[in-house]
């Protein structure tokens, strides 16, 4: 990965995304793309389609997810699980990008980055 590289960061305020956010500026990546949910909601093909088609990313780190608190999560599993899963499948299966990393992958160890 190039320090030009466009990389899209979805979930940049969460826990994960804003720690990746700030590791990746700190290393001197400088074309580092984010859209708050309101700007892309990640379960609208169209939508991510067009962004996608605008943007010409070559890297997306996938650090977005539905979260909630201990009952939110017993009382809405399924729903929990079935956006989160939506957001990965819209974005891992597009064509033309370099790499796309699921925030619980090994890449993201940023070991690349020190």
């Amino acid at each position: 990965m190039e320090k030009e590289s466009k990389i899209y960061i979805a979930g940049h305020r969460g826990l994960v995304g804003s720690a990746l956010k700030r590791k990746l500026e700190s290393k001197g990546y400088t074309n580092l793309i984010f859209r708050t949910h309101k700007e892309l909601d990640l379960t609208n093909q169209q939508a991510v389609n067009e962004f996608f088609k605008q943007e010409k990313l070559e890297y997306v780190f996938l650090a977005a997810a539905k979260v909630g608190g201990i009952l939110a999560n017993s009382t809405y599993p399924a729903e929990f699980i079935y956006e989160n899963l939506i957001w990965e499948a819209k974005i891992s299966l597009k064509k033309g990008i370099e790499q796309t990393y699921g925030w619980y992958a090994r890449s993201l160890k940023v070991s690349w980055c020190e």
